[in-house]
């Protein structure tokens, strides 16, 4: 089994944007990514942190950290964007969902001097995805308040392909296939995996966090050579809730003899571009 840890590091001009965050301590992201830094060295466990691209311009932290987010680089993790400045994206024109990606692209290679390939919507939105059986009404009508929905995920992945993405995290609900699980006319399927949709390999959002939900998974899948995608947020690390800290140590512990066995293995999520690749052909 593979296993690829995605925390997003919304900053505190992500908490500005949030529904419910713009209250959070301003050094939340960035202590809580001193301290998963150290745990992952601990176990020596490669990780993706997607960066908001507003937190590495010129400034004072812990609004601006840039040098925080070239020790992720230095550590070989791997740096995506979150976004320029953590805008909802679904209401977005399709210029300006170009714009914010290109922009955030291209501030974080300024910053680790590295290609950055990758990109984490803000919110895991858009989810609307018809031809997967999974409509956002919400989305489509505005209902968050924040404009009518245009972004669809797979014309979310076509502008992040034009502005020279290869990958980007994914999360939806086929409702269908739920129907049918809850009338019993269909089995639970297997965590959805990556496929490549409007150019962009699509790496679906499994569990969020480290708790019971995590470990139930990778125990049921522990001897197959699927990928399973854990997400967070370090501004998380030291609350009480499944994104804490001390739930993936633990997490990470309990892994140790599997990883020793290789039954489990870590990767960033650009590792599974790089895999799709060398399956195929053309990727792109």
């Amino acid at each position: 089994m593979r296993i690829t840890l995605c925390f997003d590091y919304d900053s505190p001009a992500g908490y500005r944007e949030s529904f419910r965050m713009r209250d959070t301590d301003p050094w939340a992201d960035y202590k809580g990514t001193e301290a998963l830094l150290k745990v992952l060295a601990d176990y020596s466990v490669p990780a993706t942190f997607a960066v908001v691209g507003e937190a590495v311009l010129a400034g004072t932290i812990p609004v601006h950290c840039p040098e925080q987010v070239r020790e992720i680089h230095a550590a070989g993790h791997e740096v995506a964007s979150h976004s320029m400045h953590h805008k909802f994206i679904p209401p977005m024109s399709y210029s300006e969902l170009m714009q914010d990606a290109t922009d955030s692209r291209r501030v974080l290679e300024d910053c680790i001097g590295a290609p950055v390939t990758g990109f984490v919507p803000p919110f895991n939105r858009p989810m609307h995805f018809p031809r997967r059986f999974a409509p956002s009404v919400s989305e489509m009508l505005g209902l968050h308040r924040r404009g009518f929905g245009k972004q669809s995920i797979p014309s979310m992945l076509a502008a992040l392909r034009e502005a020279g993405f290869l990958w980007s995290r994914v999360s939806f609900s086929d409702k269908l296939h739920r129907t049918l699980e809850l009338t019993g006319l269909a089995r639970p399927h297997r965590p959805e995996q990556p496929f490549l949709e409007s150019g962009v390999l699509a790496i679906p959002a499994n569990v969020m966090g480290f708790g019971d939900a995590a470990r139930t998974l990778v125990r049921a899948l522990i001897h197959t050579d699927l990928l399973v995608t854990l997400c967070a947020h370090p501004n998380q690390a030291h609350c009480d809730n499944d994104e804490n800290i001390d739930r993936l140590d633990s997490l990470l512990s309990e892994l140790k003899p599997a990883r020793e066995s290789g039954l489990v293995t870590f990767q960033r999520m650009c590792d599974a571009v790089t895999r799709r690749a060398a399956s195929e052909v053309v990727f792109r």
